[in-house]
């Protein structure tokens, strides 16, 4: 007799993880157990695409706050905040207009390029999922005694 018992961990099926426990059970023989696990090694790289263009955004969105709050642009994190974010500002400069009350600055081409970073990130994790998806099955005989086929 056999009894199999399936455990699925990430529901996203470009990191879909499941594990599988089979168990074999018969008349004189001790119960052996398989485990059987299927996963996609290509997920580690969509996660990193992730990260990546997560780090890319959040360091906007801080941009953002800072400018909104008219941080002081020569104290020494706001500064480096503005010379590392003005690489990643670079190709959307002057899409659209910035507008200033006091020391507050709204950047408008932020917000596009946030929005853009974060749809080239997902369609890069995409590309990567779909160039190197494939699914890996491990078996691994967990102990017990199999039993004869005669």
């Amino acid at each position: 007799m056999e009894r199999r018992e399936a455990h699925i961990g990430n529901a996203a099926p470009e990191n879909r993880l499941s594990t599988e426990h089979v168990v074999t059970e018969g008349p004189g023989t001790a119960a052996a157990s398989d485990v059987i696990s299927t996963f996609n090694p290509s997920w580690r790289a969509v996660q990193l695409v992730y990260l990546v263009f997560g780090i890319i955004d959040g360091l906007l969105l801080i941009r953002l706050v800072l400018k909104l709050l008219g941080a002081n642009p020569y104290a020494a994190f706001s500064s480096w905040e503005y010379n590392l974010t003005n690489i990643f500002l670079a190709p959307f400069k002057s899409i659209l207009p910035t507008f200033s009350s006091g020391q507050s600055q709204l950047e408008l081409s932020v917000l596009v390029a946030m929005l853009v970073y974060g749809l080239l990130g997902w369609a890069v994790a995409r590309l990567v999922t779909i160039l190197f998806y494939r699914n890996v099955t491990v078996a691994r005989h967990s102990g017990g005694l199999r039993p004869k086929v005669d």
